[in-house]
């Protein structure tokens, strides 16, 4: 088994491939980026969700107690 870090396999594994392949590795190593690019975003757009949900729900029960006064 190879000890070699995994950027030098995938470089090594490159070698003497043809161009469609080669573009093909491309395209993939970019698909790559932007699905964790968008996994950082959507991360992102749930805490802010989470912070809007709070400030909505604080909203919501302000004063609860003098609206809804228990016997």
């Amino acid at each position: 088994m190879k000890t070699e870090k995994p950027e030098q396999l995938v470089l090594d594994s490159m070698k003497g491939l043809p161009p469609q392949a080669l573009a093909e590795v491309a395209d993939f190593a970019e698909f790559l980026k932007q699905r964790g690019r968008k996994r950082r975003s959507l991360a992102g757009t749930l805490s802010e969700l989470s912070r809007a949900e709070e400030a909505h729900l604080e909203e919501e029960f302000r004063d609860y107690d003098k609206r809804y006064p228990t016997e």
